[in-house]
Formats: C-alpha cells, structure tokens, sequence
C-alpha cells in the first residue's frame, strides 16, 4: 500500500497521528494478532523488545506463517474494530483550519485503509507497514523505515522532518507507543497518553495529556494558541 497523498499544500500546522490506540479505540494489530494466532506471539515481541530491537526485526517473525487471508482479515475488522469516535470530528477540524492531517503507524495497510475508508476518511494520506499477500502466503513490507536507524518498521520521525522541510511552522504529535517516542523529541507540540506519556514524564518533555479524541479537540487551540505565542517572544 502505497502512502496517500492530498493535493500540494503550504500548511503551516502539520499534525502527524498514530494509529493504534489512537486514532483507532483500541490496538487493531493487536487485536488481529490475538485473534489468529492467540498469545504466543507476545512472547516473541517481548524477546525482540528484550533485545532492543523494534518491530521492524518481530513484524516479519509474526507474519512469516500467518494464517488468515486478506478477505478473513477484513471481516474481523469490520467486527471488532473501530476509530475513535471523536476522531473524524478532529479530521474535520484539521480540514476547516488548513492543517495537514496525517496518519503515521508502525501498524498495517489493510486495517488503515479499510477505517478510514469506512468512515468517509479515505483521503487522510498515511505511511504505514504493508502486509502482502503472494500464492497464499502474507508477507510484511516496510517502505518507510529508516535506513540510519531501522528499529521500527514505519521511522515516524522521518514525517516529523519532512514536516520541517515543508517549512511546517508547528509540528503537532498525537500517539500513544513505543513507536511514538523517537518522532516527539522533534515535534513542538505533544498530545500523549499511555506508555508515551509515561515515557515523556520520564524524560521531561513537554506533553498534553488526552483519553481520547474529545480531549485533544477541547486542548487543541489553547495548545496551538500558546505555542504560537511563544514564537512570537522569542522573535521580539
């Protein structure tokens, strides 16, 4: 699955989003996860983790015999999957304000395709994880790792920079992971709950913590307005 792209923009305000647990109300890999292959797979996630390795080493371990199709995989989706339900609110918002709205995930294609679409969101572009079917088997893709780093199969931090290279004047983070802590030691302006906020109490940055997408709705101008304000006194 090839990242989506909207129509050349000089947004100022870029917000980049999570997936799982974020812009979705629960871990949708996860869940899958759970679902075809029980918990065994957690034992090889921790393994990895143990080692400092990251998803970009346990994805393919996970998906090497996996044993669902596409059309199996879709159905439990639609089942038991869902965005959070302010979430397409806060996507109107970006969209009336003239921010750029992305999703970035160290997720999978198939589950962020089939939301979005779902839920009349299908032109949020994306970067994400690919999962490949060939002659019945499933494979995992990574495009946009990071060829420096490549722990994580998906560098978010590489949207946070390409967001300064479009001159974003304010890079706005909102995520929930382990996949989430390298990109907001380069944004400016943080949303965060679980493990990432803990993550960044521990390390003294900054964060604006939310349950859910109401919260970051409420917080969002207030966030944005003293920021801004900011730039303007140490410009003075």
């Amino acid at each position: 699955m090839r990242r989506k792209r909207r129509r050349k923009s000089d947004k100022m305000v870029w917000v980049l989003c999570d997936f799982d647990g974020t812009a979705a109300l629960q871990d949708v890999q996860n869940m899958l996860l759970d679902h075809f292959l029980g918990t065994s797979w957690r034992d090889v996630v921790n393994a990895v983790l143990a080692q400092g390795r990251k998803s970009a080493t346990y994805m393919p371990l996970l998906y090497k015999d996996w044993p669902a199709s596409r059309e199996e995989m879709i159905q439990v989706i639609d089942e038991k999957a869902a965005l959070d339900p302010h979430f397409p609110r806060f996507a109107q918002y970006c969209l009336e304000k003239g921010y750029h709205l992305e999703i970035v995930s160290d997720g999978l294609d198939i589950y962020i395709e089939h939301l979005l679409a779902k839920y009349n969101l299908e032109d949020i572009p994306y970067t994400s994880n690919r999962l490949v079917f060939e002659e019945g088997r499933a494979r995992i893709e990574s495009p946009f790792r990071s060829q420096s780093c490549g722990l994580c199969g998906n560098c978010k931090k590489q949207r946070v920079l390409a967001a300064r290279e479009a001159q974003a004047q304010c890079v706005v983070y909102i995520g929930d992971g382990i996949s989430d802590e390298c990109p907001v030691g380069y944004s400016d302006i943080i949303f965060a709950k679980g493990s990432l906020l803990a993550y960044c109490r521990e390390n003294n940055i900054e964060a604006v913590p939310f349950r859910d997408f109401s919260d970051v709705l409420a917080l969002f101008p207030e966030a944005l307005t003293r920021w801004l304000q900011s730039l303007s006194i140490q410009g003075s």
